[in-house]
């Protein structure tokens, strides 16, 4: 098991946590977020920043 972090649909795009991500692991889509977990370094800011707490540490089994 693999730790991640993860970006679910309660987003609301505020943007935060992208802006204040040191490593610019969080990638913006046209309507949605995604964290890249090559970059990641699960410092966890950008879960102290998001309003509506939507970004989560989860475990990832490595295949």
């Amino acid at each position: 098991m693999k730790p991640e972090l993860e970006i679910n649909n309660r987003c609301i795009s505020c943007d935060n946590c992208r802006l204040i991500c040191p490593e610019k692991a969080i990638i913006k889509f046209q309507d949605s977020y995604a964290i890249d977990t090559w970059s990641c370094t699960l410092c966890s800011v950008c879960i102290e920043v998001c309003p509506v707490d939507c970004i989560k540490l989860i475990e990832k089994n490595q295949d």
